[in-house]
C-alpha cells in the first residue's frame, strides 16, 4: 500500500494534519492499518495549536486501536464519535479516517465526523464515496489492485475540485503528490487542507524473496573442492577414479581429514554470525521495549491509558520475541517484563474484593423486608419492596430509615423514582406521586400506550420511563403542582430501537445502557457521540447503569463477571471492583463523597470502598 500526503500551512488558529498508522501482530489483525486526514479552528484561547495537534492524532490513534466493538465500521465510527466529544469545547474538528483490512479479500472502511469526502479511482473512473457533502457518516466495501483512495478534509476538496482531482486516474503516485500539493500550497488559504491518497498494490502474497548470489556455503565448497583437486594432483592420483587401480589411501585420509576440518571451520563461522545477529535482534527488542516501559512509567497517573496501550504493546513484544527465539528471555528482559507486569497492575486498577462490608439490613426497618428497587437522590434512598407493596427511605449519611407508605397503601408497584421533593413508584399501568416530606400520595397517572417499561429515574422534579421495545422511547413526565404532566417523547429521532436496553441513569444528559454493553448518550434528547475505550474484558451481562448530578464517573454493574466497571464520562476506561456476591446483587447506586459503592441485596445493604 503505497501512500501520499498533502498537508496545508498551519497558523496561530488553525491545523491540519495527515496520519498514517500500521500496527504489528494481533492489532494488524483486528483492526487494521488507519488512515486519517484532520483539521480544526480553535476555540480556546492560547491554545498551542502543533502540540495540540500532536495530542489530538495521538489520541484518535489510542481511541481507535483501544476500541474493542465488534466490526471494524463500529470501531471507526465510535473512535470519530469520542474524539470530536472529547475536545468540543476547545475545537471546530473535522476528521476523515480511513482503515484497510485485510481477511482474504482487502476492505475499506471510511468514516466521518461530519464534513469531509473521499474519492476512489477504479479503471478509470473517478467516484465521489460520501454521496453528501455534510453530515456523519460510514461505510465500506471491498478494494482492489490498483485502486486509489483519496481522503481528506473539505477545504482540500474545495481549493482541488473535481478538476484537480483527474490526474489521480492516469498519474503516477509520486507524481501526483506534485500536482496536488501545487494546488494546495499555491492557495492562500489553505491551513485547514489536509489529504491522503493510497494506492492498493497486488493482493497475492509476496513470496520470499530468493537470493541472487549464492550463500557462503558454495563459495567455500567451491574453494574447498578446487583446493582439494590441486593438491590431489601434486600427489600423483587421478582424478578420474578406475577400478583396477590401488587406493592411494594416505592422500585418500588427508583429504578427507581437511575436508572435516573445513567444514568444521565453516559450522563455527555460521554459529558465531548467527549468534551475532541473534544478540544484535535482541538488543534491538530490549531498546525498543526500554522505551515504550518508560514511557509508559512517566504517564501512569498523568493519562493512564496511554500508559496501558505502551504496556500491552511492550508485552506483546516481549512474547513474540520468545516464541521466535524458542527460549526463555532471561537477564535485561526478564526484569523489562517484570517491570511491566507490576505497572500494568497499577495502570488496570483491578480491585478484586474478597469479602463485602455488610452495611445496613433492612429487617431494622420493618421484619421481612425485601427491597426490589431503589434511587438515589443526594444523601437518600428510597427503596421499594414488590411483594409487601411497602415504600422506604433509608440516610446515606446516618443510616436513620422510615416507611413511607405503610402496606396496601400502593396496590402493585415495580420500578421507584425520587426527584428532589417528590418521589413515584411505577407500576404496569400507573404512576404514583408522593410527597417526600410526609408520604402523602399527590397524585395517581394511568399508563399511557406503553410498551415495557424497564427503569424509571426521576430528576429536576420530573419522571423519566426507559420504554424498552423495538420501536422504544424514554417517556419525560413533567413536574406539576397538582403531580405530573401527560408523557411526552423525550428521544427525538422518529425510531429507536431499545428492544434491548436494559437500564438507565440522568445527569442532564440520558444515559441508555444495552445488553451487549454499549452504552449511548442523549442531550436534550439528541444522540450524542460516546464509546468505551480501553477496557480490557468486553461487558458479558451488563445490567445497571449509575450516574448522577454530583458523580464524576460512570459506573456499570456486569453481573456475570462479577464486577462494577468505573468509566470516566468520555469513556476511558478508570478501574473496576470484583466481588463474587455481585452475581446476586440487584441494584447499587454509588456515593463518591463517602467513597462507596452501596450494593442492594434484597434484605441487605454491601459496602466497597471506593479507591
Amino acid at each position: 500500500m503505497d501512500t501520499i500526503k498533502i498537508v496545508g500551512s498551519q497558523n496561530k488558529t488553525t491545523w491540519s494534519q495527515v496520519h498514517v498508522f500500521e500496527p504489528e501482530g494481533e492489532k494488524l489483525k483486528t483492526h487494521g492499518k488507519l488512515v486519517a486526514a484532520l483539521a480544526f479552528k480553535t476555540k480556546a484561547e492560547n491554545l498551542e495549536v502543533s502540540s495540540f495537534g500532536v495530542e489530538l492524532i495521538n489520541r484518535l490513534q489510542e481511541i481507535y486501536y483501544s476500541n474493542e466493538a465488534e466490526g471494524i465500521l463500529r470501531k471507526l465510527t465510535q473512535s470519530l464519535e469520542t474524539l470530536t466529544a472529547e475536545f468540543l469545547d476547545k475545537i471546530e474538528l473535522e476528521v476523515v479516517a480511513g482503515v484497510v483490512w485485510r481477511k482474504e479479500k482487502e476492505y475499506l472502511y471510511l468514516a466521518r465526523n461530519n464534513k469531509g469526502q473521499a474519492y476512489l479511482k477504479r479503471g478509470g473512473q473517478l467516484s465521489k464515496i460520501f454521496k453528501t457533502e455534510e453530515g456523519v457518516q460510514g461505510l465500506c466495501g471491498e478494494i482492489m489492485a490498483g485502486d486509489r483512495v483519496a481522503i481528506g478534509t473539505s477545504s482540500f476538496f474545495k481549493i482541488v475540485g473535481e478538476d484537480g482531482l483527474k490526474p489521480m486516474i492516469n498519474e503516477e503516485i509520486n507524481q501526483l503528490r506534485e500536482s496536488l500539493g501545487a494546488l494546495v500550497h499555491g492557495h492562500e488559504h489553505n491551513s485547514l487542507a489536509a489529504a491522503v491518497a493510497v494506492e492498493i498494490g497486488s493482493t497475492q502474497e509476496v513470496k520470499e524473496r530468493q537470493s541472487e548470489t549464492p550463500v557462503e556455503a558454495e563459495i567455500w565448497l567451491k574453494k574447498i573442492k578446487a583446493w582439494l583437486s590441486r593438491k590431489i594432483k601434486r600427489q600423483g592420483l587421478s582424478v578420474k577414479i578406475r577400478p583396477e587401480l590401488k587406493t592411494r589411501k594416505p592422500a585418500t585420509t588427508a583429504a578427507v581429514i581437511l575436508l572435516i576440518v573445513f567444514g568444521m571451520s565453516l559450522f563455527l563461522a555460521g554459529k558465531k554470525k548467527q549468534a551475532s545477529r541473534q544478540e544484535q535482534e535482541r538488543q534491538l527488542v530490549i531498546e525498543e521495549v526500554r522505551y515504550k516501559y518508560n514511557e509508559a512509567h512517566d504517564l501512569l497517573n498523568l493519562n493512564p491509558l496511554r500508559a496501558k496501550s505502551l504496556l500491552l504493546d511492550s508485552q506483546a513484544k516481549l512474547q513474540a520475541y520468545r516464541e521466535k527465539s524458542k527460549k526463555e528471555l532471561g537477564g535485561e528482559l526478564e526484569e523489562l517484563r517484570a517491570k511491566i507486569e507490576a505497572d500494568l497492575g497499577l495502570v488496570q486498577r483491578e480491585y478484586v474484593v474478597e469479602s463485602a462490608q455488610e452495611w445496613f439490613d433492612f429487617n431494622l426497618v420493618e421484619e421481612g423486608i425485601k427491597v426490589s428497587d431503589w434511587e438515589m437522590e443526594k444523601d437518600r434512598v428510597w427503596g421499594w419492596d414488590g411483594n409487601q407493596k411497602i415504600l422506604v427511605e433509608l440516610n446515606l449519611k446516618t443510616k436513620a430509615s422510615r416507611i413511607i407508605t405503610e402496606k396496601g397503601k400502593i396496590d402493585e408497584g415495580e420500578l421507584v423514582g425520587l426527584a428532589e421533593e417528590r418521589g413515584f413508584v411505577v407500576g404496569k399501568g400507573t404512576i404514583w406521586v408522593i410527597r417526600v416530606k410526609d408520604g402523602k400520595l399527590i397524585d395517581e397517572i394511568e399508563a399511557q400506550e406503553w410498551k415495557r417499561v424497564v427503569d424509571s429515574i426521576g430528576f429536576g422534579g420530573n419522571l423519566y420511563l426507559l420504554d424498552k421495545d423495538e420501536q422504544g422511547q424514554v417517556w419525560k413526565y413533567l413536574e406539576l403542582e397538582s403531580g405530573l404532566s401527560s408523557k411526552r417523547n423525550y428521544l427525538k429521532a422518529e425510531k429507536l430501537d431499545l428492544s434491548q436496553a436494559v437500564s438507565m441513569a440522568i445527569d442532564g444528559s440520558v444515559w441508555v445502557l444495552f445488553s451487549d454493553g454499549t452504552i449511548v448518550k442523549y442531550t436534550q434528547g439528541v444522540k450524542t457521540g460516546f464509546s468505551v475505550v480501553g477496557l480490557d474484558k468486553n461487558f458479558e451481562e451488563p445490567i445497571k447503569i449509575f450516574t448522577s448530578e454530583e458523580t464524576k464517573n460512570l459506573y456499570v454493574l456486569d453481573r456475570k463477571q462479577t464486577r462494577i466497571v468505573v468509566l470516566s464520562k468520555t469513556g476511558e476506561y478508570q478501574g473496576q471492583y470484583i466481588w463474587p456476591g455481585m452475581a446476586g446483587i440487584k441494584d447499587f447506586v454509588v456515593d463518591e463523597e463517602m467513597k462507596k459503592i452501596l450494593l442492594l441485596a434484597g434484605q441487605k445493604v454491601f459496602a466497597i470502598e471506593l479507591r
